[in-house]
């Protein structure tokens, strides 16, 4: 009897198809994979002893041969290093490009080009390879297979399986021909590749209009390149505005979503401007002409020079051909779009001539443009880190930015234990749960009921949604919200807002509620989520780090939850387990309808768990206490004071 490890390819990692008829055919792909899986799992399991692993949605383990132990991707994932990952994705990203000085080009107005890119691009090889790299080589470490079978072999997990297999000397085979599986394989490669020349267009075809530039000192510039992104830069410009300081948002072109953010922002006072309004639309056109040469070497150095294949590699195994098409949209496409955010940021600076910039994250083009921009002319740059605790990758170097202003005292640890200097991190609390704070709760309570057409007088569930993800399967999510519907449906009387993710589609999500049970759900993706938590009585979701923000708000949570799977880990707070929530598996809905009742219901149950949220969120949030303007420009004085410093030694 021979050890065989059977791989199959692992569920979409960006989320759902939009397209209603892409969406049937995927779920008919589906059903035919797993009747494939079942194939192959009967023809090995009778003489062999067999591990499958596989993407969730892709197998029934309850009907699976006997003797096939399963491993599933999200659940590998979970168990994944995260700095090692990180690691890996930059040195591998960084093996696109040619070392520093070789190319000219590159070098723009003293910013290196390909700096824009490392974060955003590290972000997507975690999601689309180097997870599904990390399980394979847990599961074949563990397993220690002397036979590989894929099952088809046409997804990246697949390759990833075929070159750890044949690096290690071990037989591997594809076990059937599912065409389904090569066309969307395929589909996914032409999004990616469409997705960054809509990108470029966007900002070759944006409406240009002429930019303000705001008078007086102090002269504060902030980013905003998603729209959730106005949820931190919107009450920090209301506070500078308050304390008299000029402050000035610049806004990256992405979609409609960001106009209506615009306008609100604007019509607070604040100017607003996009990027693309400081490059006139002919001088787009003529930086993108210019960079075809450049595009071209860059592109046959892929496939000419040795160094690109000898550093594509994870130890001696070679990636460089899995990793190829990741390349070519990095050095082909991503760079011009790059490089005309980094010459928007630099136009925009010498008009605006700032006395700092704030940026809302340090991921994107856009952002990372106008900090490197910045700091090459002298310009004090600031990033306000508005999340509770670390995220789960680690692809973040935080290179840009002279400070990092954090919410609490947990993130600030942990920065200092992954590197950062103490110095350079500066806890000034969220201004996003200070202003909902601000406003009295009853108070508050009426205006969401108000905004969203409620019933007066009932109960207010907040309803948290999380997309799918490796982490998280369509099957799941639907799961989820089919559970959470039947238990509000046999309450009854109950007021109920779904927040949507910012990642969300949002007309497609709107589609599927309704589908799955609330025709009338009052869905919202752009309502402040600290204000819906601090009006609800009881917040519902799977597991997010909103959770710390909900118990911050003393808004209690119910995580529901996939029977036996567990969320937590280091980039996830533990609340289920330090019992700070009350946790209901996904097919109880008895038991989540009970929980539901008790908390809206019984003060003293709603309070007894009110009250160990809040001492769990203690850790993780700390108080604004109404001086964060002034925090703001201490930070940026210190940040002076260090360059005079400098300069005279």
């Amino acid at each position: 009897m021979s050890r065989v490890l059977v791989v199959t390819e692992a569920s979409r990692s960006i989320g759902e198809f939009r397209r209603a008829w892409v969406r049937a055919l995927y779920g008919a792909h589906v059903r035919r994979y797993r009747r494939t899986v079942a194939a192959t799992l009967a023809r090995f399991a009778r003489a062999d002893e067999v591990t499958l692993l596989a993407g969730r949605e892709f197998v029934d383990r309850a009907t699976l041969p006997a003797g096939v132990r399963s491993r599933l991707y999200d659940e590998e994932s979970f168990r994944a290093e995260a700095e090692p990952l990180a690691d890996l994705g930059a040195r591998l990203v960084g093996a696109w490009w040619p070392r520093r000085g070789k190319e000219p080009a590159h070098l723009v107005g003293d910013v290196w080009l390909p700096d824009l890119l490392p974060v955003s691009k590290g972000i997507l090889l975690r999601l689309e390879v180097l997870e599904f790299l990390a399980a394979l080589e847990r599961v074949m470490d563990d397993v220690k297979p002397q036979r590989v079978v894929l099952v088809t072999g046409a997804s990246i997990a697949e390759c990833l399986a075929r070159a750890l297999a044949e690096d290690r000397a071990i037989r591997v085979n594809a076990a059937a021909w599912v065409p389904s599986s090569f066309a969307f394989a395929a589909l996914s490669r032409a999004l990616r590749v469409r997705e960054e020349w809509q990108a470029l267009r966007r900002l070759l075809r944006h409406s240009r209009r002429a930019a303000a530039i705001p008078e007086g000192r102090p002269r504060i510039v902030f980013t905003a390149c998603q729209a959730r992104h106005f949820e931190v830069v919107e009450p920090l410009t209301v506070s500078l505005r308050h304390d008299s300081v000029n402050a000035t948002v610049l806004v990256a072109s992405i979609d409609g979503t960001m106009d209506a953010r615009v306008a609100r922002v604007a019509e607070g006072g604040v100017p607003c401007a996009y990027f693309m309004d400081y490059v006139p639309r002919a001088e787009a056109r003529r930086i993108v002409r210019e960079m075809r040469p450049l595009r071209r070497r860059l592109l046959q150095r892929l496939d000419a020079d040795p160094a690109y294949d000898a550093r594509a590699r994870h130890g001696s195994v070679r990636l460089g051909r899995i990793l190829r098409p990741f390349a070519a949209d990095a050095v082909g496409r991503s760079i011009v779009t790059a490089r005309l955010y980094l010459e928007a940021a630099a136009r925009a600076l010498d008009a605006l001539v700032p006395d700092a910039v704030v940026i809302a994250s340090d991921r994107r083009y856009a952002e990372r443009a106008l900090a490197l921009a910045a700091r090459a002319r002298g310009v004090p740059v600031v990033l306000f880190w508005g999340a509770s605790l670390l995220s789960r990758d680690r692809t973040n170097t935080f290179d840009v930015a002279d400070r990092l202003l954090l919410i609490g005292d947990h993130v600030r640890a942990a920065l200092v234990a992954q590197g950062l200097g103490p110095s350079r991190l500066a806890v000034v609390g969220d201004p996003r749960s200070n202003a909902a704070c601000l406003v009295p709760r009853e108070r508050l309570r009426a205006q969401v009921v108000a905004h969203f057409g409620l019933a007066r007088g009932r109960p207010l569930l907040v309803l948290v949604s999380k997309y799918v993800s490796v982490l998280f399967s369509s099957e799941e999510k639907e799961a989820f919200y089919r559970a959470v519907a039947r238990a509000v449906e046999r309450l009854g009387g109950l007021n109920v807002v779904i927040k949507a993710h910012p990642n969300e589609h949002f007309a497609l999500l709107r589609e599927q509620v309704r589908a799955w049970g609330w025709r009338d759900a009052v869905l919202t993706q752009s309502y402040d989520i600290h204000r819906l938590f601090r009006a609800a009585d009881a917040a519902v979701m799977v597991t997010s780090m909103a959770g710390v923000e909900a118990m911050a708000m003393e808004c209690p949570v119910v995580a529901v939850q996939t029977r036996g799977k567990d969320f937590e880990g280091g980039y996830m707070p533990p609340y289920v387990s330090a019992g700070a929530v009350e946790r209901v598996d996904t097919d109880d809905v008895e038991t989540l309808a009970a929980t539901l009742s008790r908390l809206v219901g019984d003060a003293a149950t709603r309070e007894a768990l009110v009250a160990r949220g809040r001492t769990f969120a203690a850790q993780y949030l700390h108080p604004v206490d109404g001086r964060l303007t002034e925090r703001l420009l201490g930070v940026v004085a210190e940040i002076r004071a260090e360059r005079a410093v400098g300069g005279r030694a």
